[in-house]
């Protein structure tokens, strides 16, 4: 944040009763940044915040507010245009232990005052790390503390010898408490205390870009963890940042590593680059955790912003958008779709229609009874690459009979499918994607979701890369043109957000009606186990698989409250690939002995 938009933000979340427990300077292009944590907490004691002081500045403040009996907890020094500066929290504190504070040392006065104060009982709580005309500095602050945890301090470390000492410190049962990143001679450097304290799972990061960062805030974010520790600096004119995390009644760390280990061993089985997935119990989200690659050419790590094609999970989403509608009194079920008094009327096709199309219903595409036009080897949906929606449609009725009278054979039919979009686009006047993602996604909360690219170029923002095997090419299908049976891209958290919104539960309110929504999962008299957009079994569990060359999708509503999606950006060529996907969430599943009580949508 600039100062400026520290400044609001420090408005905006004290006006809302937060306050500042933490606030890093830095530098980007001679302009101050701010990365800062504010919590809400009960009976917190009186505070004084500033940002931006020169050193003088910083002394004024510092005098003025310990002789009213506030003591600073936490410091920052950095640099701007080769001048230091500082950001500070004061607290007053009833029965305070004895401290003191020091700012502006060399690497030897810092040093010294370690020694000396050390020596008499005190500890450093608050370390930071600045560099002034190429000389690393240092503020801190003691404290003396009765049955303090035994700590370590360390101080000018380059990024190795940091992670040598971590990576020391921790396997002894210590817990990085501070870290404090600088630059000296353009090479990072590093000022550190652990404590043995604490029992709780915790994770720290360092050397981070702000995307990583972001990413890693993310992805600790949704397996429960919350900062409680955040440095920004700059190493060569870039902003870089280190940052600790501690769970928050949430998992064991056994049963996290139990999921990773499980689905390292389905990526290693299936040879795949990168998966996403999301799990809530009871409309509320307790997990999401990525893995592997989104891109491997760059190196880019999938992070919970990153969007995936689902394939045929599409087709549930086309379904609820009809049942809307169905709610809505704007089509039946029972409504004709071709022909004289159709929805779609005679629009489309030059030729009189075959057999039986006229008698094709809403539910029959929905339920894949219409009779013919499957996702054989002769699919539709595959063929005529250079036609349009339109095009397309009109070739397959003028070309295409049925096989079977409506209503009478099961046929699973990505092309019927893409007539349902058409219906959706008939009856509300709006296109396809537009009318769900203003009437159903965004009803859900989700507004990420869109129609995705045929090509690599055409990926939309925060879109993996896919992977194909066995000689596929993922980029040579018309994926836009599959909107409504195939071409949405998405992420799992998003998916779960719809799934928790057509569940039954209404902890989150449905956006179907109960009624509505047991028509929708009512398997047809010709096939039970498959409803109007789901799969369906006895155990009332909804579900439904997508895939694509360089991509697999499953999305689950569990009768037992679970609602989950796992994502990934290949396809296997492997006959269990599809199953093992479906058990993996299973596996996963079973891994939580007791699942935490928050959410994280």
């Amino acid at each position: 944040m600039t100062s400026a938009e520290y400044q609001s933000e420090f408005n905006k979340y004290t006006d809302l009763g937060y306050r500042p427990v933490l606030v890093s300077g830095y530098a980007v292009g001679n302009q101050d940044r701010y990365a800062a944590l504010f919590e809400k907490t009960a009976n917190a004691p009186a505070w004084v915040a500033r940002h931006g002081l020169s050193s003088a500045q910083y002394q004024t403040e510092f005098n003025k507010y310990t002789a009213q009996g506030y003591r600073p907890v936490q410091v920052s020094g950095y640099t701007v245009n080769n001048v230091d500066r500082y950001a500070v929290i004061f607290e007053k504190t009833a029965n305070a232990p004895a401290w003191v504070a020091r700012h502006g040392m060399t690497s030897g006065e810092y040093q010294n005052e370690f020694n000396k104060y050390t020596s008499q009982g005190y500890r450093p709580i608050d370390i930071s790390g600045y560099t002034v005309n190429n000389v690393d500095r240092y503020a801190v602050i003691f404290e003396k503390t009765a049955n303090a945890p035994a700590w370590v301090a360390r101080h000018g470390m380059t990024s190795s010898v940091y992670q040598s000492e971590f990576n020391k410190y921790t396997s002894q049962g210590y817990r990085l408490v501070k870290v404090s990143g600088y630059s000296l001679n353009s090479q990072d450097r590093y000022a550190a205390i652990w404590e043995k304290s604490g029992s709780g799972a915790w994770v720290a990061r360092h050397g981070m870009t702000s995307q990583e960062y972001q990413d890693e805030f993310d992805r600790y974010f949704y397996q429960g963890y919350r900062p409680v520790w955040v440095n920004g600096y700059t190493v060569s004119g870039q902003d870089r940042y280190a940052a600790i995390w501690e769970s928050q009644n949430g998992y064991k760390s056994s049963e996290l590593q139990a999921i990773d280990q499980t689905v390292a061993q389905f990526m290693q089985t299936y040879d795949v680059p990168g998966l996403s997935l999301a799990i809530a119990k009871d409309n509320r989200l307790v997990l999401a955790k990525t893995y592997g690659y989104a891109d491997k050419s760059t190196g880019t790590k999938v992070a919970p912003r990153h969007r995936f094609r689902i394939a045929s999970v599409s087709k549930p989403i086309t379904a609820i958008a009809i049942m809307k509608l169905v709610e809505q009194k704007q089509l039946k079920l029972s409504d004709k779709v071709f022909g004289q008094g159709g929805i779609l009327g005679t629009q489309y096709g030059s030729t009189p229609y075959k057999t039986n199309i006229e008698k094709i219903t809403v539910e029959h595409l929905l339920t894949h009874l219409a009779g013919g036009w499957s996702n054989s080897s002769n699919d539709p949906m595959f063929s005529n690459p250079l036609m349009n929606h339109a095009e397309l449609i009109s070739w397959v009725l003028d070309n295409r009979s049925l096989d079977n009278t409506p209503g009478t054979n099961y046929a699973y039919s990505n092309f019927g499918y893409c007539v349902l979009g058409r219906v959706i686009e008939k009856v509300t006047g709006e296109t396809y994607e537009n009318y769900v993602k203003n009437n159903i996604l965004k009803q859900s909360g989700v507004t990420d979701m869109r129609i995705g690219g045929d090509t690599e170029a055409q990926r939309k923002a925060n879109e993996v890369i896919y992977y194909g095997q066995g000689g596929e090419n993922p980029y040579g299908m018309k994926v836009a043109r599959m909107d409504a049976h195939g071409g949405w891209i998405a992420k799992p958290i998003d998916l779960v957000r719809l799934l928790v919104r057509v569940d039954g539960l209404n902890t989150k309110p449905d956006i179907l009606a109960a009624s509505t929504l047991t028509t929708m999962y009512t398997g047809s008299s010709v096939n039970s186990s498959y409803a109007k957009g789901w799969s369906v079994n006895s155990s009332d569990n909804h579900w439904h698989n997508g895939s694509l060359p360089g991509e697999q999708a499953i999305m689950v509503n569990t009768s037992s409250g679970f609602s989950w999606a796992v994502l990934v950006n290949t396809r296997s060529q492997k006959s269990d690939f599809s199953g093992d996907l479906d058990k993996l969430m299973w596996d996963v599943k079973s891994k939580v002995s007791t699942w935490p009580a928050f959410d994280l949508f």
